[in-house]
């Protein structure tokens, strides 16, 4: 199938699950929802988008509108260098070690590592259907994990190296429900999440012993009332977690147990969730049916109390990245609308101005590294026709050969 072929075949699958009147709405055409309050299905993703699709989806009674501050678009935004173009590389998850050597996941069980900081990449693991990576973890330049699904039989599972991708060892299952991104607070302790179905409540599995082997997993539901979560989430350090979806949960045991809000921050639903420390965290979000939009609310006080939307984006915002309470980015897009880009924030995600569009590469994945002088930034991407796309920043403003 051609990648044309295959953005057709995505396009009219998500299509085909939405009712009537959110599909009246997509077209300009009065909704049901617009004349009785009936329910409209909101549509978060659709994906793999090479394989088999699954929306990330609720309906909602009719949404009023969300002010915020405008975006901000001059000429002064920050210098973002494309480092390089991997043409049918699906790019979810981008993690980088040190600032030479880096690791990115893709869908159909690519992982490619660089050790130039991104401008060469070398791909190391190529499994093909029905393998998709969605996270990447690399503790130094050896010993990494990777998290995804096989989309053969829905199977979460794991898989790690410990010699730069060399080699690997044999891959952990996680049970029955396609595994989404894995993080770690430090060498012991780590979460992923799973998803069981898009209607059941989603899964957690933690470990407090390096996550090496099956058994150093342990199940556990969040929110029983509960759906889907975005693929982001905050994992600080004191193993304090956060993640939000349908509904918006903290674990202050890194995933052992859970509490839970009875819905989402935003009105529709949250996606990614990114915490800089336990007072100072940001909830993003967005949809691509019945609108193409996204948003971003803020926290000071731990989530006791959101913004209203600080940022209303015309594409949904996939990933947040935070280099200190004040600065940092949201990036997102939408693939099926050829549109994306990454905003920035100086002031704490009060007011935000585009940093970079993307001109239509999703952007999905980025991580960070203090440099001297500042930090720098790589975020990732890919567009309608399979192409992925790393991109960098360097806040120091020093020039990469």
């Amino acid at each position: 199938m051609t990648s044309r072929n295959a953005r057709r075949a995505a396009e009219r699958a998500c299509l085909r699950a939405l009712p009537l009147a959110a599909m009246l709405f997509a077209s300009g055409l009065p909704a049901f929802s617009q004349i009785a309050d009936a329910p409209v299905r909101h549509v978060a993703s659709c994906g793999p988008v090479t394989g088999s699709r699954r929306e990330l989806a609720t309906e909602r009674v009719a949404v009023s509108g969300h002010p915020a501050p405008p975006v901000s678009v001059g000429r002064h935004g920050n210098r973002w260098t494309l480092e390089a173009t991997l043409p049918n590389v699906v790019i979810k998850d981008i993690a980088f070690p040190t600032e030479d050597v880096g690791y990115l996941v893709a869908e159909l069980g690519q992982v490619w590592k660089t050790a130039d900081g991104g401008r060469s990449w070398t791909q190391i693991m190529d499994l093909r259907f029905p393998y998709y990576w969605e996270g990447v973890v690399a503790f130094n330049a050896n010993d990494v994990v990777v998290s995804g699904f096989n989309d053969m039989t829905t199977a979460g599972v794991l898989c790690w190296t410990h010699d730069g991708g060399a080699t690997w060892e044999p891959m952990i299952s996680l049970g029955p429900g396609p595994a989404y991104r894995v993080r770690f607070a430090n060498a012991r302790d780590g979460l992923v999440m799973q998803s069981a179905s898009h209607v059941d409540p989603n899964i957690a599995h933690y470990t407090t012993d390096g996550g090496l082997s099956g058994p150093d997993w342990t199940q556990t539901i969040p929110d029983p009332d509960g759906a889907w979560f975005g693929n982001q989430f905050s994992l600080l350090d004191n193993l304090h977690a956060r993640t939000s979806g349908i509904t918006f949960c903290s674990s202050l045991n890194g995933g052992v147990t859970w509490a839970c809000n009875d819905r989402s921050i935003d009105a529709i639903f949250d996606g990614p969730v990114f915490f800089y420390d336990d007072n100072t965290g940001w909830v993003g979000g967005g949809e691509i049916m019945p609108n193409v939009q996204g948003w971003v609310h803020r926290t000071t006080n731990g989530g006791e109390t959101w913004s209203d939307r600080t940022l209303n984006a015309p594409w949904p915002i996939r990933e947040m990245r935070f280099i200190s309470p004040q600065t940092g980015w949201a990036a997102g897009g939408d693939v099926y609308s050829g549109v994306g880009g990454i905003f920035y924030t100086a002031d704490g995600g009060r007011t935000w101005s585009l940093d970079l569009d993307s001109r239509g590469h999703e952007m999905d994945a980025c991580d960070s590294r203090s440099v001297p002088g500042g930090y720098r930034i790589w975020c990732a991407g890919y567009d309608s026709s399979l192409t992925g796309v790393i991109y960098s920043l360097d806040t120091a403003g020093r020039r990469h050969k």
